[in-house]
């Protein structure tokens, strides 16, 4: 029983990792069903099993994307200190953003369109949010960095490691060369990082 249980979640997490790409590159209304179930190995009436219509499938592809970056947060359990979680979490961020840049086009889809699969699904974010700004201000408190928005420094550090997968076309022109510019990680990575934490008055 147990086994049949997790090969149907590893199914339906193959499903949901094959509906980024697609939902991604074409949205909810151009995105076939078929090219998602050819894409898991599947026939389309074995999709269904899972996944009652299309609209159902796209609104858990945005879930799945909400706990894909949870699991990259975690920073309740960052008890070594602001410094080495931030290092970590943005290198965590910066490549995923590098080598699956799907997951953030197709959240950013969402939100421009007025997120109306979304809406009902952010207080996911939000819990996880608000655990983030008790643990900065904790850190603040101890005098471990200078004070800050917690609010504003996640959303700083989202909003930067999301870029450079969203914009690698225009990172790899204004860089000048397009290999180093596509995939020179840890130079990107290792400046960013630095640029958080001397904002953040942790010295690097």
């Amino acid at each position: 029983m147990n086994h049949s249980i997790k090969k149907s979640t590893r199914r339906k997490l193959q499903i949901l990792d094959n509906a980024v790409s697609e939902f991604a590159k074409n949205g909810l209304k151009g995105t076939s069903v078929n090219a998602i179930a050819h894409r898991s190995g599947l026939s389309k009436a074995q999709l269904y099993y899972y996944f009652s219509n299309k609209e159902t499938l796209y609104e858990e592809t945005l879930v799945h994307i909400i706990h894909i970056w949870q699991d990259l947060f975690k920073i309740e359990n960052a008890d070594d200190g602001p410094e080495n979680f931030l290092r970590e979490y943005v290198k965590r961020k910066m490549r995923l953003s590098f080598e699956h840049p799907e997951i953030a086009q197709l959240y950013s889809n969402e939100i421009a369109q007025g997120a109306p699969f979304l809406k009902k699904h952010w207080h996911l974010s939000k819990t996880q949010f608000d655990i983030g700004v008790k643990k900065i201000n904790e850190w603040t408190e101890k005098g471990l960095m200078d004070p800050v928005d917690p609010q504003l420094l996640q959303l700083t550090i989202w909003g930067v490691t999301q870029f450079y997968g969203l914009h690698a076309a225009q990172v790899s022109f204004l860089m000048g060369s397009e290999e180093k510019a596509r995939f020179d990680f840890e130079h990107f990575t290792q400046e960013t990082t630095n640029l958080i934490l001397k904002g953040c008055g942790i010295k690097c």
